[in-house]
């Protein structure tokens, strides 16, 4: 399935030892660039804990990094099937 816009939210009940989002990250810049054509907007939130910064750049890449607002961040991925060869980060 392809979408438009992906929210990857805050676990519930954030505390210190909550469950972290790396797979979530990882899984995500996967189906934005499987998409056929276009972009994906993808939105994080909570990227003032560690993990998430770091996952974030890495998975999402800084090079498809828009803006932040907060605690949320903004990257948009394009398509990697649309162009063959394309790097996992720009």
């Amino acid at each position: 399935m392809e979408w438009d816009l992906i929210m990857v939210d805050a676990p519930i009940g954030y505390h210190d030892n909550a469950p972290r989002r790396m797979s979530a990250l990882y899984t995500v810049g996967l189906m934005a660039r499987n998409r056929e054509e276009g972009e994906t907007d993808v939105f994080v939130h909570d990227v003032d804990r560690v993990e998430e910064d770091k996952f974030s750049k890495a998975f999402l890449c800084e090079g498809y990094f828009i803006e932040q607002e907060g605690r949320v961040r903004h990257f948009t991925i394009p398509s990697h099937r649309a162009r063959l060869g394309r790097p996992f980060c720009p």
